[in-house]
C-alpha cells in the first residue's frame, strides 16, 4: 500500500512544523507558533481545496506573512481523475517553476510546492492577496477593469510569442491535444446524451441547438495552435484581482494554462467575465486595446483580421469546453448553479451574436486547410 504523501492532504492535515518547514525556502529559520486555517475560495475555484493561514512566527530576517494561502488537490476522485488526465496540478506548478518569476504579468508569489503522483496530490502556499479580493464574477466586471485585463494579457501573450522557451518545456502541451481524438469524441458524445436527458441546456436554445454540429470538430486531429504563446486557460474574473489604486490585475490559479492561441483567454474574458450589455457595448474597443498592446510589446505579423477569425474560432472552442459533461467539477457549492448561469447565458449570446452556426457548418471542411497553413506558418517560422 503506497505511503502517505509528507504534506497535507487537507486543510485540517495543516500544521505547524509543515508550514515551518515549507516557509523556510524563502524566510530562512522560519518557525510557525501559531496558526488557524479557514477554507476560501468555495464556489470559486473547482479543481482544488484553498485556504487562508493566518500565521504567528518568526524568521533570521523578521517576522513571517500575517497571512499565506495553503491549496491542495480536490478531495474528489473524479475531479483528481480529470486533473490527472488533463495535467492540471502539473501545469500550476510547471508555471510556478518555469514562467512566474519572469512571465510578462502579475502573479501571487509561490513559496512552496509539493506533488505526488500516486493518487494526484499536490500542496502549495502562495501569497495571499488580502484584503483584494476579486470582481464576483456573477456580477461581472466592468469595462474598464477588462481593458485592464486586455493590456495584461496582450503583455502575457507578446512576452511568450512563439517562444522557443515554452516549446521546450513538457508540461505546457496544448490542452486540445491531449487526448485522442477518439477519447474527446467519446466524452462529447455521451455529454450530449446527457445533456438531453437532464435538459441542462434547456434554457440555452442557441447552445442546444449547436451541440449536434460538434461531435464533427471531434473526429478531425485539430492542428497545432499557431500563432501560439503562454494562455492562462481560465481566464475569468475570479481569477483576476485588482489591487486599488495600481494599474495592473493579478492573475492567480494557472492550472489550465498552457501553449495555445492567444484568442483562447481572449475569448473566455470577453464570453464569460462581463455582462452582455457591457460585451456587446464595448467588445471592438476592448479587442482593439489588446491588439494594440500587442503591437507595442513588439508582436508582428498578427494583423487585426487575424485576430477577429481567431476571436470567432474561439467562441467555437468555448462552447465545445462547454459541452463536456461537468460531473467531474464540485459543484455543490451554492454559488454553482448562478455562476454556471451566468457563463452560459453570456455564452449563448454571443454564440447568436457571432452567428456561430455558421462558422459550424464550414469549420469541418475549413479543419484541413487550416492544418496545412498552419504547417508551412511552421515549416517557414524562424524561432527567436
Amino acid at each position: 500500500m503506497p505511503s502517505k504523501p509528507n504534506f497535507p492532504l487537507a486543510l485540517d492535515d495543516v500544521s505547524a512544523d509543515w508550514l515551518s518547514s515549507q516557509l523556510a525556502r524563502d524566510f530562512a529559520g522560519a518557525k510557525v507558533n501559531d496558526f488557524s486555517v479557514t477554507q476560501i475560495g468555495q464556489g470559486e475555484g473547482f479543481m482544488a481545496t484553498l485556504g487562508r493561514v493566518n500565521l504567528e512566527g518568526q524568521s533570521v530576517s523578521g517576522p513571517l506573512p500575517e497571512s499565506v494561502i495553503v491549496k491542495l488537490s480536490s478531495p474528489m476522485q473524479a475531479t483528481r481523475d480529470l486533473a490527472t488526465r488533463m495535467n492540471y496540478y502539473g501545469r500550476e506548478i510547471g508555471f510556478y517553476q518555469d514562467c512566474a518569476a519572469d512571465c510578462g504579468i502579475r502573479v501571487p508569489r509561490c513559496y512552496s510546492w509539493q506533488a505526488e503522483a500516486i493518487d494526484n496530490r499536490f500542496a502549495m502556499l502562495l501569497e495571499d492577496l488580502a484584503p483584494t479580493v476579486p470582481v464576483d464574477q456573477v456580477q461581472g466586471c466592468s469595462f474598464d477593469e477588462s481593458a485592464k485585463v486586455m493590456r495584461a494579457f496582450a503583455d502575457l501573450h507578446a512576452h511568450w510569442w512563439n517562444s522557443p522557451k515554452l516549446k521546450s518545456l513538457s508540461w505546457p502541451s496544448p490542452i486540445t491535444h491531449v487526448q485522442p481524438v477518439s477519447e474527446s469524441l467519446a466524452l462529447l458524445e455521451a455529454s450530449i446524451q446527457d445533456a438531453e436527458v437532464t435538459g441542462r441546456f434547456d434554457a440555452y436554445p442557441n447552445m442546444k441547438r449547436l451541440l449536434p454540429r460538434l461531435p464533427a470538430l471531434c473526429k478531425i486531429e485539430p492542428p497545432p495552435p499557431f500563432p501560439y504563446t503562454l494562455v492562462h486557460g481560465d481566464l475569468r474574473s475570479d481569477n483576476i484581482f485588482f489591487p486599488e489604486g495600481e494599474p495592473e490585475p493579478i492573475i492567480i490559479d494557472w492550472q489550465t494554462c498552457g501553449m495555445g492561441q492567444p484568442m483562447t483567454d481572449i475569448a473566455r474574458w470577453l464570453t464569460q467575465s462581463i455582462d452582455i450589455e457591457t460585451r456587446r457595448g464595448g467588445e471592438e474597443a476592448l479587442l482593439s486595446i489588446y491588439h494594440e498592446r500587442l503591437l507595442e510589446r513588439g508582436v508582428k505579423g498578427y494583423t487585426h483580421k487575424a485576430m477577429m477569425s481567431e476571436y470567432q474560432l474561439n467562441l467555437v472552442v468555448t462552447l465545445l469546453m462547454f459541452s463536456m459533461s461537468m460531473d467531474e467539477i464540485d459543484q455543490s457549492s451554492e454559488r454553482a448553479a448562478p455562476l454556471f448561469h451566468a457563463m452560459y447565458s453570456r455564452l449563448e449570446a454571443a454564440l447568436e451574436d457571432w452567428d456561430v452556426e455558421k462558422i459550424l457548418k464550414i469549420l469541418p471542411l475549413l479543419i484541413p486547410i487550416f492544418k496545412i497553413t498552419t504547417w508551412f506558418k511552421l515549416k517557414f517560422h524562424k524561432e527567436a
